[in-house]
C-alpha cells in the first residue's frame, strides 16, 4: 500500500495490485498531477522504494508517544513522593488515589479569559534555562470525593467486624525478603565480639595518650 503513492500522484487510483482508499476526488484541481517518468516522479520513486527506508518504515508505523505515561507517572509523585518511604499497602492506596484523580480530571476544558481567549501559563525550565507556555485548564473540583467517602463508610458499616490492628503480610510482600544487602549477616555473637574489641582498642589508645602526656 505504501508504494501506491507512486500511482496516486500520477492520477491513477486503481492498479493491478490495489487501489486508493480515499473517496471521490474533485475534478477541479488547482495542481496538476505528476507525470509518470518525469524528474519529480523519479525522485519520489527513489524515496518511496528506498531499501533502507522500507526496512525501517515498520518502526515508524508502530510508533507511539509515551507522553501520557510520563504525565501520569509525574502525577503519582504528587501522592507518593520519592522523598518518603511507604509500606506497600500505603503506596498501593496512594497510587489508586492518584489514578482516580488523573482519570477524573485529565479531560478538563481549557481555561478561558473574560474575552473568550485561551489562558496560558509560563514555566521556566532549569535545564534549558528557557521560558515556555502551557495551556491552563479549569480548576479541579474533586467531585468524586463524596462518593468515595460514602463507599468507604458503607463498606465499614456493612463489614460486621473491626479493622485489624496488625495486618498479615501477603506472600508477595517485598518485606518478606528482609534486608536486600547481598551479604549474609554474621551472627550476633560475632558482631558483639567485634563491637567489644573496637571499644577496648579505643580505651588502650586513650590510656597511651594519657601516659604520654
Amino acid at each position: 500500500m505504501w508504494a501506491g503513492i507512486l500511482h496516486h500522484v500520477t492520477g491513477v487510483h486503481e492498479w493491478a495490485l490495489g487501489a486508493c482508499h480515499h473517496g471521490p476526488l474533485s475534478e477541479n484541481r488547482d495542481k496538476d498531477w505528476i507525470q509518470k517518468g518525469s524528474v519529480a516522479h523519479d525522485a519520489l520513486n527513489e524515496v518511496v522504494l528506498d531499501e533502507r527506508w522500507l526496512r525501517e518504515v515498520v518502526k515508524f508505523l508502530g510508533f507511539r508517544s509515551t507522553a501520557e505515561f510520563e504525565s501520569f507517572h509525574n502525577h503519582i509523585l504528587m501522592y507518593a513522593s520519592k522523598r518518603f518511604s511507604f509500606t506497600p499497602p500505603v503506596y498501593s492506596a496512594r497510587t489508586l488515589l492518584a489514578g482516580l484523580d488523573y482519570n477524573y480530571h485529565v479531560h478538563r476544558p481549557v481555561q478561558r479569559k473574560s474575552d473568550g481567549s485561551i489562558g496560558y501559563g509560563k514555566v521556566f525550565n532549569k535545564k534549558s534555562r528557557k521560558w515556555s507556555l502551557y495551556t491552563m485548564k479549569v480548576d479541579k473540583d474533586y467531585a468524586y470525593i463524596p462518593d468515595l467517602q460514602k463507599a468507604i463508610l458503607r463498606s465499614r458499616t456493612t463489614a460486621h467486624k473491626g479493622m485489624p490492628r496488625q495486618r498479615t503480610l501477603r506472600p508477595d510482600d517485598p518485606r518478606q525478603l528482609g534486608v536486600l544487602c547481598g551479604v549474609p549477616p554474621p551472627s550476633t555473637e560475632e558482631l558483639l565480639k567485634t563491637h567489644i574489641s573496637r571499644g577496648q582498642s579505643k580505651e588502650v589508645i586513650s590510656v597511651d595518650l594519657i601516659l604520654f602526656l
